[in-house]
């Protein structure tokens, strides 16, 4: 018989003053972000993941330091409710959540294909078409982050996205590369992320640390960082690695390997090991399963009890990412001139193979 893996859960208690009134807003649209479902007055629940309970945690302090109160608890069950019936839950609130996602594309959709037809798309109006499409994509990737447990609409919403794109691009008269699939690869200019304002969680761990670094070596020569709780401004910045953020995670990739992606990266072997290491260590899902990973965590995490200071913390951590990129750039170095007579001589006997 097929064993069952024992789902764990994160549970979060709040109970907020009645003032300011903008906390509770803005409590309920953090928990509707992060896709917690409601089980009992003020509890809300997540799957436990290193993710959600750092979510978790973030959302108790901000509760706390506005004068409310708040606990957070992992359970392996939960009393009056099995595990099937939350995860119902989940797939049900993610299916609502589809199912509007999937009304506004289908709208856009409707609304494009319209003008099209009459000929009356103005440029103007096919730049706020191109605005809504951008906004609502940020949704369904924001959806797609929090489906835990997979929910039926998925698949509908993301075909309604792809008939909306592609209705897009029959306005425009381009091709595909103008938008990208959710989760898929797109590229940005480097020169528009220039002198730029970063902005990311405070306390920054491996992550965010490794982002910081391959901003700073290789996407903005002149960056600045600014460490925010979630919540607070990010306007006129740059956010990764954080909810709703531009660079952040997206399907099985951590924000490192997003930011790789998105900016064309992926040709540089070093960077790509780097990311697996990053990514081990970040889900701890054992995907690449590098032997680096441990240590590197090690190092890092005992560089943040040192290093209190956000900023003091991406300082003295950009050379360990410096150390493991020129390592591995060696290696390939080294891989490429052990392996060169092979290749040659292997194209010597291809070469009298065609005599």
């Amino acid at each position: 018989m097929k064993s069952k893996i024992k789902q764990e859960w994160l549970l979060l208690v709040h109970q907020l003053p009645p003032n300011p009134t903008s906390l509770r807003v803005r409590t309920w649209r953090k928990l509707q972000t992060l896709g917690a479902i409601p089980i009992k007055n003020s509890v809300y629940i997540l799957p436990f993941n290193e993710k959600t309970n750092e979510d978790f945690l973030w959302l108790k302090q901000e509760i706390e330091s506005a004068g409310g109160e708040a606990s957070l608890f992992q359970a392996g069950s939960v009393e009056g409710a099995s595990d099937e019936e939350i995860i119902a839950l989940f797939r049900e609130q993610r299916n609502q959540e589809y199912e509007k996602s999937t009304t506004d594309l289908t709208g856009l959709t409707g609304a494009l294909r319209e003008h099209v037809k009459n000929d009356s798309l103005s440029a103007a109006k096919l730049s706020h078409y191109e605005t809504e499409l951008g906004k609502l994509r940020q949704e369904l990737e924001r959806i797609l982050a929090v489906d835990f447990f997979h929910a039926s609409g998925r698949k509908k919403t993301q075909e309604a996205f792809e008939k909306c794109l592609k209705q897009l691009q029959l306005a425009k008269g381009k091709d595909k590369k103008n938008y990208h699939k959710p989760n898929d690869r797109t590229e940005f200019s480097l020169a528009e992320y220039q002198n730029r304002r970063w902005v990311t969680r405070r306390d920054p761990h491996i992550d965010r640390l490794a982002c910081a670094w391959l901003i700073k070596r290789f996407i903005d020569k002149r960056p600045r960082f600014q460490f925010v709780g979630e919540g607070e401004d990010t306007e006129n910045g740059v956010a990764y690695d954080m909810a709703k953020g531009e660079f952040t995670h997206r399907g099985e990739d951590c924000s490192f390997e997003t930011l790789i992606k998105c900016f064309g990266l992926e040709s540089d072997p070093p960077l790509v090991e780097i990311a697996e290491i990053v990514h081990d260590i970040d889900l701890k899902d054992k995907k690449f399963n590098r032997p680096e990973a441990s240590g590197v965590d090690a190092v890092v995490r005992g560089l943040a009890q040192i290093y209190r200071d956000d900023n003091e913390r991406v300082k003295e951590c950009l050379p360990v990412f410096d150390g493991l990129y020129e390592l591995f750039g060696a290696r390939s170095e080294t891989a490429q001139t052990e392996n060169a007579p092979a290749r040659k001589k292997q194209g010597e006997k291809q070469n009298e193979g065609r005599k």
